[in-house]
């Protein structure tokens, strides 16, 4: 035998190996689980669970939940919401146990929290050039851009049928949100 093919008898013999070894490998992962072996110990009897939980099992642990003894809230409490905090205790430094303001007695005259409505969303637009046109007197073309497009628009022009474009100079273009009655000015983008 000549070194060359000596050579190609041992990556031959290499391949072999690999080859039989990830045929085990497959072959062991598929088959299904047995009992275990000796070499792994039994889990402690006294940290078993009397009921334990089967794999796919998602029920409620009540024994965990707090326990009402009033009669009136079976049936009433939510158990998917936080309990509130208990009301505050009283301030000691009263003498009479009374306030002066009739409404502070009562715990649930507190006003109301005031809601403010959400913003408006932001414009999606980038001002990010102009062009002039000498046919109108130099009336200026911005150039507006999503993402995804640009848009050449004059002044006065509704875009996507929500912007208008209101002014256009060489720094700012003025915008209108139809939809929210809202402007913004669009600096140009450098």
């Amino acid at each position: 035998m000549t070194k060359q093919d000596r050579q190609k008898v041992i990556i031959l013999g290499v391949l072999l190996a690999v080859l039989a070894s990830v045929v085990v490998m497959v072959l062991r992962m598929n088959e299904p689980a047995t009992a275990p072996s000796a070499a792994v110990k039994a889990p402690e009897t006294s940290k078993i669970s009397v009921n334990p939980p089967a794999p796919g099992d998602a029920s409620l642990r009540k024994d965990l939940l707090d326990k009402s003894d009033t009669r009136q809230e079976i049936g009433k409490r939510n158990i998917f919401e936080y309990r509130e905090a208990p009301p505050p205790p009283p301030p000691r430094g009263s003498r009479s146990g009374k306030s002066s303001n009739p409404d502070d007695s009562v715990p649930g005259n507190l006003p109301p929290p005031t809601v403010q409505p959400p913003l408006p969303p932001q414009i999606p637009l980038k001002y990010v050039g102009y062009l002039t046109q000498e046919s109108t007197g130099g009336a200026f073309v911005a150039v507006l851009s999503d993402d995804s497009r640009h848009y050449n628009v004059t002044s006065g022009e509704v875009l996507m049928g929500r912007y208008r474009v209101l002014t256009i100079s060489d720094k700012i273009v003025d915008v209108e949100d139809l939809q929210y009655k809202r402007r913004q000015s669009l600096p140009i983008v450098k």
